[in-house]
């Protein structure tokens, strides 16, 4: 885990999107007169390309073309898979490829880490995290994939009680690091066209188990991959066991006793219990107080895009769940919302995920209507028709998020709900999954309400 040496040869960073730039601003503030090369595959930033310097050489071009074999180094950004075929030509004609996050690790080796990860969940649950032991007194960060990139956290390091730090696969895939605690949620498909197999992201994703050699390792015993997985590794703790911190009956209890949570207003489902009972899990692993977390679990701020109440509007409710980029997270807000009559946005950027395994929830969740918006909606209600699937409302195809907006709010009756929770990425339609529940708030006529979760108030 030690920093790699920036003297060897020629350095690249690869991809100047948010991770690349803080990168670069890293190496920059460290190694003023280090001559770097900027590889980007898309357009770069104007912003960002009128701040380089007379060391700094931007490139605009496929990996393919870039002769990355030439770099003694790589700073590889997470959005760039690292199985491509230009990195691995690279590895094997000796350059080390590294990340912003190993970068991270390398500098703070005394730092107290908890690194979160999972298919689902995985940001609600580190910003509960960071909220309960912030209320708990502590000195808290929190950063990595959830918004704040960790190498533009500043110099705190060691001055910090606790770093909680948001890990997608992507990060996870070749880190080097040893996190104090692994807190690891669940597994379903996800991100397959960037891993190349189911086989390869669930090894990533199991990796933090093993990175974290005996330190503490938290994991979800109803996932029936984890339980597999990591049965018998030493140092676990599950939540979601009998024994346990655990979600039944829409209640929480450890271990036989009911315990007296309540979930903050806008932390609605099962799904988002069993999130705070692995953030409880956790916080009692490392010492806290479980009465005090409890209470203080109560009083979280949740975060925007994920099951957000945007507001009411001649009785409907209408829902922001941009965040939801795979099919597990669309049939959990169903769930969430059982009994009531839905009209469901869905669609995005496909990767070719199968819907079948979640056919079952939107059969016994049925939603009143179902809306599919490019790229891949109307192939995911051909998939609902397929199965005999057929909502009261109908399934309707649009050419855009507006027209589908416009469409939700003329079939939802009074008292139904209006739910943007797409089971698919943003782009390229939108910059991200947040541009997207701004321009769905837009379009239903409310002012979206987001803060920066990295920062947590003591």
């Amino acid at each position: 885990m030690a920093e790699p040496d920036f003297s060897i040869g020629p350095v690249a960073i690869l991809g100047v999107g948010r991770e690349g730039r803080s990168a670069w601003r890293y190496l920059r503030a460290r190694f003023p007169d280090l001559r770097l090369d900027l590889l980007d595959e898309a357009a770069p930033d104007p912003q960002f390309a009128g701040r380089l310097g007379p060391h700094d050489r931007l490139l605009n071009q496929p990996l393919e073309q870039a002769g990355l074999e030439q770099y003694a180094l790589l700073v590889r950004s997470p959005g760039i898979s690292p199985y491509r075929e230009p990195l691995r030509r690279a590895r094997q004609a000796g350059a080390r490829v590294t990340t912003p996050t190993s970068l991270w690790f390398a500098a703070h080796p005394g730092a107290s880490t908890i690194c979160v990860t999972g298919t689902k969940g995985k940001s609600t649950t580190s910003a509960l995290l960071a909220q309960v032991l912030a209320a708990a007194g502590r000195r808290v960060r929190l950063a990595g994939n959830i918004g704040k990139p960790l190498l533009d956290c500043g110099p705190e390091g060691d001055t910090v009680d606790w770093w909680v730090i948001e890990l997608s696969s992507y990060q996870i895939t070749d880190l080097e690091a040893r996190p104090g605690v692994a807190l690891l949620l669940n597994l379903s498909s996800e991100h397959l066209d960037w891993h190349g197999s189911e086989a390869a992201y669930r090894r990533d994703k199991l990796r933090l188990a093993t990175l974290a050699d005996g330190n503490p390792v938290i994991a979800n015993f109803s996932d029936p991959v984890l339980r597999s997985e990591l049965a018998g590794l030493p140092n676990l703790t599950w939540f979601n066991d009998r024994a346990g911190i655990r979600v039944a009956d829409g209640r929480l209890y450890d271990g036989d006793r009911t315990l007296p949570a309540a979930l903050p207003e806008g932390l609605p489902g099962t799904h988002n219990l069993s999130n705070l009972a692995a953030a409880l899990t956790v916080t009692r692993r490392i010492g806290e107080d479980l009465a005090q977390a409890l209470a203080a679990a109560a009083n979280c701020r949740p975060l925007p895009h994920r099951l957000q109440l945007l507001g009411e509007q001649c009785g409907r409710r209408f829902v922001n769940d941009s965040i939801s980029s795979a099919p597990v997270a669309t049939a959990a807000a169903l769930e969430t919302f059982a009994g009531q009559a839905v009209v469901l946005v869905v669609g995005g950027f496909d990767r070719g995920l199968d819907w079948t395994p979640y056919l079952p929830t939107f059969a016994a969740r049925m939603p009143l209507a179902v809306i599919g918006i490019p790229d891949n909606g109307p192939r995911i209600l051909e998939t609902l028709r397929e199965a005999g699937i057929r909502p009261a409302a109908g399934l309707h195809v649009q050419a855009d998020l507006a027209a589908a907006a416009a469409l939700a709010r003329h079939l939802a009756p009074a008292g139904a709900i209006v739910l943007l929770s797409p089971g698919a990425p943003s782009f390229p339609q939108f910059r991200d999954y947040r541009d997207r529940g701004r321009q769905f708030a837009a379009l239903c006529g409310f002012e979206l309400e987001e803060w920066e979760p990295w920062e947590p108030k003591k």
